[in-house]
């Protein structure tokens, strides 16, 4: 497996990117959805096995303070050989801010603490769907203390 990394996103094979979020398994999101949400992001990132789409991931970033990596993705293929540690840590420096936050499919913890990262005590989330999120352990159930 020879891996190569680039941000190019005109060459994206979107379909592509939907398949592999749907069998990494990172939840069916339309090639049409993906391409806008990587457009907008400041950072975005592709892996290619030649010229097969094995990873992606992206980040928003504010360049001092803080970046924010999402959608990090790996073919089920190429997991466990330092693919997904490659992408964060590409993001992380190409976004180049001091602090970095992730949010990360509920069970992959380990992994990311495997590479520095650490559970946070105050960050909070608003859901569009918050029974879902909540239902698929990316939230806690709401709090009954009336804040």
């Amino acid at each position: 497996m020879e891996i190569s990394l680039s941000q190019s996103i005109e060459s994206v094979s979107w379909t592509c990117l939907e398949d592999l979020f749907i069998r990494a398994p990172l939840g069916a999101r339309s090639a049409a959805l993906l391409e806008q949400t990587f457009r907008n992001s400041q950072v975005a990132l592709f892996a290619y096995d030649g010229s097969r789409l094995v990873g992606a991931g992206r980040a928003l970033t504010d360049r001092i303070n803080w970046t924010v990596v999402f959608d990090v993705v790996v073919d089920p293929e190429c997991q466990g050989k330092g693919l997904g540690k490659t992408i964060v840590e590409a993001l992380a420096s190409t976004a180049g801010a001091r602090n970095v936050m992730l949010q990360s499919v509920p069970g992959k913890e380990d992994f990311y603490a495997r590479l520095g990262y650490r559970p946070m005590t105050s960050a909070m989330a608003k859901y569009e769907n918050p029974d879902w999120a909540s239902a698929n352990g990316y939230i806690s159930a709401a709090s009954s203390s009336g804040a």
